[in-house]
């Protein structure tokens, strides 16, 4: 009988110590940047954009092309996983095997003209969510193409 207490005080310290990792996790602050260092210190953000935007044409990308513009802008933070799904999913997993305009010869295709395409679709059939979505992508294509004129003063 003498060792119910001691295992009682085990699973209490045991107890407190949890607690006190949870309470430790709380009080650390957040590792994402705030929102007052992200207008203090723009110029990370503003980058990407304009180094990924001075190497592409967002009229003249094939669909490998602007995944490949997507994951990089999706690993720098630049854009959320939803946007970067959006920009690199391939219509036919969707059971779409189409584009809504037509590919060059070369199979590059004018992205903004497309997604302008999907979001006239999207709300002549009244789907706001994926109306959301293209007006999201169009102002990421929006964003990368002013980044390729040299624009780097892109607020998010």
């Amino acid at each position: 009988m003498t060792i119910a207490p001691l295992a009682v005080l085990g699973i209490a310290k045991a107890a407190f110590s949890v607690i006190g990792s949870l309470a430790d996790a709380v009080s650390r602050p957040d590792p994402r940047p705030s929102q007052t260092m992200r207008q203090a210190f723009p110029q990370a953000q503003e980058t990407v954009w304009h180094q990924l935007g001075k190497g592409v044409d967002v009229r003249a990308l094939t669909r490998d092309e602007l995944a490949a513009v997507s994951q990089q802008l999706y690993r720098s933070g630049a854009i959320g996983l939803d946007d970067h799904a959006a920009l690199s999913l391939d219509p036919s997993f969707a059971g779409s095997a189409e584009l809504l305009t037509s590919p060059d010869g070369s199979g590059r295709v004018d992205w903004l003209a497309e997604f302008q395409a999907r979001l006239a679709r999207h709300l002549e059939q009244g789907d706001e969510g994926s109306a959301a979505q293209d007006r999201r992508v169009l102002d990421i294509l929006g964003r990368l193409q002013a980044g390729g004129k040299g624009v780097t003063s892109i607020r998010v």
